[in-house]
Order: structure tokens, then C-alpha cells, then sequence
């Protein structure tokens, strides 16, 4: 599955890095651009739904949309 997360907060690529290794860490494959302040991002919805993936960004002190 494949979406689109907002994410609030980031303001350098430190940031974008953290947030991707994060995810990675958790089976999640993302392009995260601190830019734009989008993370594209693809998982399997069997293994991680939604939900546990904004509380993985959000652990770092972002908002995610």
C-alpha cells in the first residue's frame, strides 16, 4: 500500500533522515523530502497499518496529516 503523510516540524535533512530511518526500522520503505514536508511511503497493511506509522513519526515531535 502506498500514501502520503503531511508531516509538520521538520526543518532539515537531519530531520527527513530520522524519520526515514525510523521507519525503515519498522518494515516501511519512504521517500521523505523536508522541503515539502512530505513522506511517501509504502508498507505492507498486514504488517503496519497506518495508524502505527503516524505514531512513529510522531514519536520524533512531528505533526503528520
Amino acid at each position: 500500500m502506498k500514501k502520503t503523510f503531511h508531516i509538520k516540524g521538520m526543518h532539515c535533512k537531519s530531520c527527513s533522515a530520522l524519520i526515514k530511518s525510523e521507519l525503515e526500522d519498522a518494515g516501511v520503505k519512504s521517500e521523505i523530502d523536508f522541503s515539502s514536508r512530505k513522506a511517501e511511503v509504502e508498507f505492507d497493511d498486514k504488517k503496519i497499518n497506518i495508524k502505527k506509522i503516524k505514531q512513529i513519526i510522531s514519536k520524533g515531535g512531528y505533526s503528520v496529516k
